[in-house]
């Protein structure tokens, strides 16, 4: 008798363990995809000068290279993966399309510094990855010089 009361005691605290340890680990992922997030959305609807745009293209690109984000065959532009990509979109004033985050560093980003330095762009849009929630794509708007 003592010894099956012994058995199902381990059993309930090794079950108890595997929870916990799982509470545990979902509680750190959600933080550290919050905390990964809050960066981002720290810039929507807000007005931010060209040298702020290129430093968050910057990190966009960093984020990509450290998650092992693979580009696309033959192409400078990183692939979704469903998961942790993230891309930047940006609208200028003069163009009629939206220019790749990929396409404005390839160009040079002294190049942008030196002509957008002190113009106003605007995020207008954010959208996350269904999967992990983690923020997938920013698009930014030309405001004004």
């Amino acid at each position: 008798m003592k010894k099956t009361f012994v058995v199902i005691l381990i059993i309930l605290l090794i079950l108890l363990a595997i929870v916990g340890y799982y509470v545990y680990n979902t509680k750190r992922l959600s933080s550290l995809v919050e905390d990964y997030n809050k960066t981002y959305e720290s810039y929507y609807q807000q007005e931010i000068l060209g040298t702020t745009l290129i430093s968050i293209i910057n990190k966009a690109i960093d984020d990509n290279e450290r998650n092992d984000i693979s580009k696309l065959e033959n192409s400078i532009y990183y692939e979704e993966n469903n998961e942790n990509s993230i891309k930047i979109d940006v609208k200028f004033s003069e163009e009629t399309e939206k220019i790749p985050m990929e396409r404005i560093v390839a160009q040079g980003v002294e190049a942008f510094i030196s002509v957008y330095p002190t113009a106003v762009f605007k995020c207008t849009k954010i959208e996350y990855h269904e999967k992990t929630n983690q923020i997938k794509y920013l698009y930014f708007e030309y405001v004004r010089d």
